[in-house]
Parts: C-alpha cells; structure tokens; sequence
C-alpha cells in the first residue's frame, strides 16, 4: 500500500505560476484525508504561500502535506503551523566554484 503520494507544483496540480484552482484544491484536500502528500517545486516557499496554501482549507489534514520548495533543498511541514526542517543551501565557495565550471564550459 502506498504511504505518501508525491506531486511537482506547476503543469502538475497548478499551471504554471498559478493558484491551484478550486477543483485540485478539492481534490487535495480530500487525498490528505486518507494519505500524505508531499509537493515540490523549482520555486520557493513564498510561490507555496501564493498558489497553494490559501487554497486550501486550513484544518488538521494539512499535517499530512509536506511541501518541498527550491527543488527539494527546502522541507516544511504543518504541525500547527509550517515549520521548516531543513534548507540545503550551496556555501558562497561552492557556489563560486559552480558559476566557475559553467563558464569554463560555455567558454
């Protein structure tokens, strides 16, 4: 038996850059009554904040949602309210040594 079903944001519950719309508001909102359910997105949490959460009825099912922002380097869930568990953020040098390797490629 499935114990989590996992959805990406846009083109998949929302268009791109959009609300969920009432029916997939609906419709996720009944899944987190029998299962949980996590979301990602390329976008960050305040993308979550707009098109997602004020969707959806604010009551105990949305501790089965997990919401994975940046791609997955961010993970939230609701236990009263969203609470933050880990951020994977690239360090500055990383970052720098990252851009360094793109350009010596596009070069």
């Amino acid at each position: 038996m499935k114990r989590l079903i996992v959805y990406d944001l846009d083109g998949t519950l929302a268009e791109s850059k959009s609300s969920l719309d009432a029916e997939m508001a609906a419709l996720l909102h009944d899944l987190l009554g029998v299962i949980k359910v996590a979301v990602i997105s390329g976008g960050g949490w305040p993308q979550f904040e707009k098109q997602v959460l004020p969707n959806l009825p604010h009551d105990e099912r949305l501790a089965n949602l997990s919401i994975l922002p940046t791609c997955g380097t961010k993970f939230f869930q609701y236990s009263g309210d969203w609470k933050k568990l880990y951020e994977e953020d690239f360090t500055a040098d990383e970052k720098k040594r990252i851009l360094s390797s793109i350009e010596k490629a596009l070069g």
